[in-house]
């Protein structure tokens, strides 16, 4: 198959997904791309149920089934409640294979594991699906082996890959499949979902949705008491910088050092708590962390416009180069005196803020 691209928002690819189902002509592969935790798995194993649920096929022979094109109505293909689907569901119907990274990567043997199975009859007759999570993870033996099965992909077989994007895929694996992109969640949706289905209060929602980036997985693991009161600890350690001595950056240094895990989480947490006091310096309109709007403007007032920036930077390149495998702690510990540096209340600041 010719590559072909649709981008798409969130709603806008559950619509062009349900025409696929419509249509009733699956192509061979898609590739579902989009970040993490904007419903690319969920939406490829819906997929992979209309194959063989029995509701969605006598669907199909109806000649006056609906029309619509609501996304919404996604949720109706295939039905989500008969024997097939609830063992794909359970993730142990046989002629449904998934494949995930094992310790970050996809090896060749996974891979040619799979073009062994999917070149075998499928056990019910409405042929085989293959689901690989995070595909940009195969390394380059994974990804020639898959190429290869793309070229000839076996009868009555569907490939689902999903990644973040495109671009971390061969050139001839993504043209090879039909491309929807799937946009991040935007903020007034994901905190309405948080409200309405998740037991959100208005005001954490808000927060929640701001920080979340358009994830929705992200946003509900923010739920958590705990991350949120770490969130908050955070946040007063930085609002602190400028004032405390030396010892006290190394130590929050050692802190932030020792749980590689939660280092995503600090950079995005210091890049929107330093971008509000910026755009503070010019309203309060889109602030992120709304919570917080009294420090912000107190904020505001004792950092320059031009520090400001300086500290956004920098902290993107300490991120980077910790992402890099750059030793954690040094790179921390240059970062946070650094920061120090600039917010220190002796330095004298420059008056570039906003008028009016």
């Amino acid at each position: 198959m010719s590559g072909f691209e649709t981008i798409v928002g969130q709603n806008q690819a559950l619509r062009a997904l349900l025409r696929i189902l419509k249509s009733g002509r699956i192509p061979h592969s898609l590739l579902f791309s989009g970040i993490d935790g904007v419903g690319k798995r969920s939406a490829a194993v819906r997929l992979a149920m209309a194959r063989s649920c029995v509701c969605y096929a006598a669907q199909q022979r109806q000649p006056d089934r609906s029309s619509s094109d609501n996304p919404e109505a996604f949720s109706d293909y295939p039905c989500g409640q008969c024997n097939s689907c609830l063992r794909i569901a359970a993730g142990i119907h046989p002629d449904i294979t998934t494949i995930q990274p094992e310790a970050g990567v996809i090896k060749i043997g996974e891979i040619r594991n799979l073009c062994r199975i999917l070149s075998m009859k499928s056990f019910e007759g409405h042929g085989r699906v293959a689901i690989i999570s995070d595909a940009h993870l195969m390394n380059p033996p994974a990804s020639n082996a898959l190429l290869k099965m793309l070229e000839e992909p076996p009868e009555q077989t569907l490939l689902i890959l999903t990644a973040r994007q495109s671009a971390d895929l061969l050139p001839t694996i993504v043209s090879r499949c039909l491309h929807i992109r799937f946009n991040p969640v935007s903020r007034p949706a994901l905190s309405d979902a948080l409200i309405q289905h998740h037991g959100f209060g208005t005001d954490e929602a808000s927060t929640v949705a701001a920080l979340a980036g358009g994830s929705f997985s992200r946003a509900l693991s923010m739920k958590k008491a705990a991350w949120m009161n770490w969130r908050n600890w955070l946040i007063t350690e930085l609002s602190r910088l400028g004032s405390s001595p030396i010892h006290v950056i190394l130590a929050l240094s050692e802190k932030l050092s020792k749980n590689r895990d939660a280092l995503s989480d600090v950079f995005e947490i210091m890049l929107s708590w330093f971008r509000d006091i910026l755009i503070f310096t010019c309203g309060s309109t889109h602030v992120i962390n709304r919570d917080y709007l009294a420090h912000l403007e107190e904020a505001s007032r004792r950092c320059s416009r031009s520090d400001l920036i300086q500290i956004v930077n920098a902290v993107k390149s300490a991120q980077a180069h910790i992402e890099a495998r750059t030793n954690i702690r040094l790179s921390l510990d240059h970062l946070l005196l650094r920061l120090w540096q600039q917010l220190n209340m002796e330095n004298p600041r420059s008056a570039d803020h906003c008028e009016g």
